[in-house]
C-alpha cells in the first residue's frame, strides 16, 4: 500500500500540475514553446495508454470494491490507483497540450480532443478529491462520466492520429464494389490505398509534411518537400521513393509501426504515375498489356455472365510465362485475357498453345506483334473472343476474314497497320463489331465511308481529319528482331501513313530537313550504332524522334547457369535473358530485366571450343531515383576444363555516375581480354552503399541488366 507520506507527495504533485496545466490552457495563444518541450510532446502517444488503464481499473474496484479481498481493500486499492491515473493523466495532458503547437493538425478536430481529454483530467482528480466525502450517488455519476469521457477522448485521438474509421476499417472489405467496365483508376485503385496506408498522416487533421492525400486536388498540390509525385516518371516521384526506403529509414513512408504497403499495392501506384497519373480515366481504356491493367485488373468483378466453364489454375498457370500473361479477366470471372509481350520473342505458333482456354479467352492483345494475315487463321478458334488488339502489327487486310465466324467479337483496334482493300471487304462483313479503330491505316476516305455504310451501328474511329488543322505525324516504326545482333542485322523503318518519307541517322545525330538518310529499304546494321528516325508528310508536321540502339554480341556461350535467382520482380527470364538478344527499355516492368539487389549477378559459362575474347560489357539501366547503379565490382574467373579449380583473371571496378548524371541504358566495359577460354565464370556484386548525395545514402543499390556482350 501506498504510505501517507507519498500519497501527501503524489498529492502536491498533482495540485502543481493542475496549475501549469492552467497556465497553458489559459495562455496557450501567447506561448512559445522551446524545442527540447516540443521533444517531451512528441510522448502523448505513448503516455497515453498507462492513465487509459489505470483509470478504467481504479473505476472497477470503485464501482465493485467487494471484488476485492474485502470491500476495505478494494475501496483502497481503487484510490491509490485513481490517484496513480489522475497524474498519468496529467502528464498525458501536458504532453498533448505541447504538441498541440505543432503544425499540421485540423484545429476544429483537434480542439474536440484535447477538451474531452481535460474533462477527464479534472473530473477524475475532483473525484479523487471527494472520494471519501458522503456523495455515493454523485460519485458513481462522476465515475460513469469519466468513463464515457475516456473513451470519447481516446476515440478522437484514435481518429487523428490513425484516421475516421480506424476502429471499424478491418470490417470494410478490402474489394471494390463496381464492376471491372465501371471501375476507375483513382477513385478504385490507387485512393483505396492511399486511404488505407497514407491519409492517416495527410488528411485535413494531420498534414504531415504539409501534405495532403485525402482529395485529388491537394494530392497535386503537394506538400512542404514539393509535389507527390511526377507525372509519368514514378521514380522520380517523392511518394515513391519514400515508399521504398529502407523500413528502418526516418524518411521512410509509412513511418515505422505504421501498415505497410505490400509489393503489389507499390507497383500499383508506380504504374498509375507511369500512365500519366490520371483521376478520371477508367481501367478498361488501358491496353490489357499495361502493367496498370495487369495489377488492377483481379479486384474487380466482370459483371457479364458466362455460360462456360473456368479453366483450371494449373492450366492457367501452364500458359504464363516471359513473353505471355494469362489471367481472369475480373474478380471470380471465368473469361480469360491474354496479353503478350516482346516483338523478338514473339512466335505465331504460340497462340496454338492456347487451345485449352479457346472457349474461356474473351480478349486478346497482340499489339506490336510480327503477326501476318496467314497467321490469323488460329484467331477463328476463340468463339467467346470479345476484345481483339492488333495494332502495329504486320496484316494488311486478307487475314481478318478469319475474324467472321467470331460472333461475341465487340471490339476491334487495327490501328497503325497499312490496310488494303480486303481489308475494307471482310471488314464490312463483322456486323457485330461496337467499336473499330482504325487510325494510321493508310485506308482512304471513299474506303472509310464504304465501311461505315457496311457497318452503321459500329463506332469507328479513324483518327485524322482534314478539318484544316495541322497535326504531328506518329513516329515511325522500327522494325528488328533483336538489339543485340552476331555479325550483321536487316532493320526495316516502317509508317502506316502513304506518302510519307522517313527520315534517319546512322551517327547519333537527330535527322532532319539537311541532316538525313532518306530510308528507301531495309537498312543493314554491322557495327554498334544508334539508329534515329522521324517522319515527314505535306499537310504534317514532322514527327517526334524514335530510336533504336543495336549492339554487336558475336559471341555466346553453349551453356550457362545463374548461381543466385535474380529478384523476384525483375526476374525476365532467368539466365537465358543474358543471350537472348533482347534490348530492354526504361520501363520496370518490362519482361527483358534481370534484378540483383542481395545477391550477386553470378553467372557460369562454357562456351562450345576454346574461345577468343576481345571484349565484355554488361547492358544495364542507371537511374539513380530507382537505386539503379553500375556494379561495385566485377568478377572474371576461367578455369580451362571441367575438373579444374576456379581462376580469378581480373577485377575491375567501373566508374559510378554523379549526381548530375541523368538516367540512361549504357554499357558497363569490362576489360577482359583471353585467347582460348573454354570456361567463365562472371561475378557482379551490386553497391553496397549507395552515394551521400543520394537520398537513401548507405542503403544497397540495384543491378538492372538485360544482356552479358560477348565479342
Amino acid at each position: 500500500m501506498i504510505s501517507e507520506k507519498w500519497k501527501t507527495i503524489a498529492g502536491q504533485v498533482l495540485f502543481a500540475a493542475h496549475a501549469f496545466v492552467l497556465v497553458l490552457v489559459l495562455a496557450e495563444g501567447r506561448l512559445a514553446i522551446p524545442a527540447w518541450l516540443h521533444v517531451f510532446g512528441r510522448l502523448h502517444p505513448l503516455l497515453l495508454h498507462f492513465p487509459i488503464v489505470i483509470l478504467l481499473l481504479a473505476l472497477v474496484l470503485l464501482l465493485f470494491p467487494h471484488w476485492a479481498k474485502t470491500k476495505e481493500d478494494g475501496m483502497e486499492y481503487g484510490e491509490n490507483l485513481l490517484l496513480l491515473g489522475c497524474l498519468t493523466t496529467a502528464f498525458t495532458v501536458i504532453a498533448g497540450l505541447f504538441l498541440s503547437h505543432e503544425p499540421g493538425y485540423d484545429q476544429e478536430q483537434l480542439a474536440w480532443h484535447k477538451w474531452s481529454g481535460l474533462v477527464v483530467f479534472w473530473l477524475s482528480s475532483l473525484l479523487y478529491t471527494y472520494l471519501n466525502q458522503p456523495f455515493p450517488v454523485w460519485q458513481k455519476a462522476g465515475m460513469g462520466v469519466i468513463a464515457v469521457s475516456l473513451l470519447v477522448s481516446g476515440h478522437l485521438g484514435a481518429s487523428i492520429t490513425h484516421g475516421e474509421g480506424f476502429v471499424t476499417a478491418p470490417l470494410a472489405s478490402d474489394a471494390p464494389l463496381v464492376a471491372l467496365e465501371d471501375a476507375e483508376v483513382f477513385s478504385h485503385v490507387v485512393m483505396p490505398i492511399l486511404e488505407q496506408k497514407c491519409v492517416s498522416c495527410h488528411k485535413a487533421s494531420k498534414q504531415k509534411g504539409g501534405l495532403r492525400m485525402d482529395k485529388p486536388e491537394l494530392l497535386t498540390k503537394g506538400g512542404d518537400s514539393g509535389p507527390a509525385f511526377v507525372a509519368n516518371d514514378p521514380m522520380g516521384s517523392l511518394m515513391v521513393q519514400r515508399m521504398l526506403l529502407p523500413l528502418d529509414d526516418e524518411e521512410h513512408m509509412p513511418p515505422k509501426g505504421k501498415p505497410q504497403l505490400s509489393e503489389d499495392e507499390i507497383a500499383l501506384l508506380e504504374a498509375w504515375i507511369a500512365s500519366g497519373s490520371d483521376f478520371d480515366r477508367k481501367l478498361t481504356a488501358f491496353s490489357d498489356t499495361s502493367s496498370l491493367f495487369l495489377l488492377a485488373v483481379s479486384k474487380f468483378s466482370n459483371t457479364k455472365s458466362y455460360d462456360f466453364k473456368p479453366a483450371s489454375a494449373n492450366t492457367v498457370k501452364g500458359l504464363n510465362n516471359f513473353y505471355r500473361k494469362v489471367q481472369a479477366l475480373g474478380m471470380d470471372s471465368p473469361a480469360l485475357s491474354v496479353s503478350y509481350f516482346g516483338r523478338s520473342a514473339f512466335d505465331p505458333q504460340s497462340l496454338s498453345e492456347l487451345k485449352d482456354i479457346y472457349q474461356q479467352t474473351v480478349s486478346i492483345n497482340l499489339n506490336n506483334m510480327p503477326l501476318e494475315d496467314k497467321d490469323m487463321a488460329v484467331l477463328g478458334n476463340f468463339p467467346n473472343l470479345e476484345r481483339l488488339f492488333l495494332n502495329f502489327t504486320d496484316i494488311t487486310g486478307e487475314g481478318i476474314k478469319h475474324l467472321q465466324g467470331l460472333e461475341q467479337l465487340r471490339l476491334l483496334s487495327l490501328a497503325g497497320n497499312s490496310l488494303d482493300a480486303a481489308a475494307i471487304t471482310h471488314l464490312s462483313e463483322l456486323k457485330n463489331l461496337n467499336h473499330l479503330y482504325v487510325w494510321n491505316t493508310g485506308l482512304e476516305e471513299a474506303q472509310l465511308q464504304a465501311l461505315k455504310s457496311a457497318l452503321p451501328n459500329t463506332t469507328i474511329e479513324t483518327g485524322y481529319k482534314d478539318d484544316g488543322t495541322v497535326y504531328q505525324l506518329n513516329p515511325p516504326v522500327i522494325k528488328y528482331d533483336r538489339a543485340f545482333f552476331r555479325d550483321k542485322l536487316e532493320v526495316n523503318i516502317q509508317h502506316p501513313i502513304q506518302g510519307t518519307s522517313i527520315f534517319y541517322t546512322l551517327d547519333g545525330t537527330e535527322p532532319d530537313s539537311s541532316n538525313h538518310i532518306l530510308y528507301e529499304g531495309p537498312v543493314e546494321i554491322t557495327e554498334n550504332l544508334t539508329l534515329k528516325a522521324r517522319a515527314f508528310a505535306p499537310g504534317w508536321t514532322g514527327s517526334a524522334l524514335t530510336s533504336a540502339e543495336f549492339i554487336q554480341s558475336a559471341k555466346s556461350p553453349k551453356t550457362y547457369s545463374l548461381k543466385y535467382p535474380p529478384a523476384d520482380r525483375y526476374k525476365g527470364d532467368g539466365a537465358k535473358s543474358l543471350f537472348d538478344g533482347h534490348k530492354a527499355v526504361r520501363d520496370s516492368w518490362n519482361l527483358n530485366w534481370l534484378g540483383f539487389r542481395f545477391t550477386p549477378l553470378e553467372v557460369e559459362m562454357e562456351f562450345e571450343e576454346p574461345t577468343p575474347i576481345s571484349e565484355m560489357a554488361l547492358s544495364i539501366w542507371y537511374n539513380s531515383g530507382g537505386w539503379m547503379f553500375p556494379p561495385q565490382e566485377i568478377e572474371i574467373w576461367s578455369k580451362k576444363s571441367e575438373g579444374d579449380d576456379w581462376k580469378l583473371e581480373k577485377k575491375h571496378r567501373p566508374s559510378q555516375p554523379r549526381k548530375e548524371d541523368p538516367s540512361m541504358l549504357t554499357r558497363v566495359p569490362i576489360p577482359f581480354q583471353a585467347e582460348d577460354t573454354r570456361f567463365l565464370r562472371l561475378v557482379a556484386h551490386p553497391i553496397a552503399a549507395l552515394p551521400e548525395w543520394h537520398g537513401a545514402k548507405g542503403q544497397k543499390g540495384w543491378i538492372m541488366v538485360d544482356e552479358l556482350v560477348i565479342n
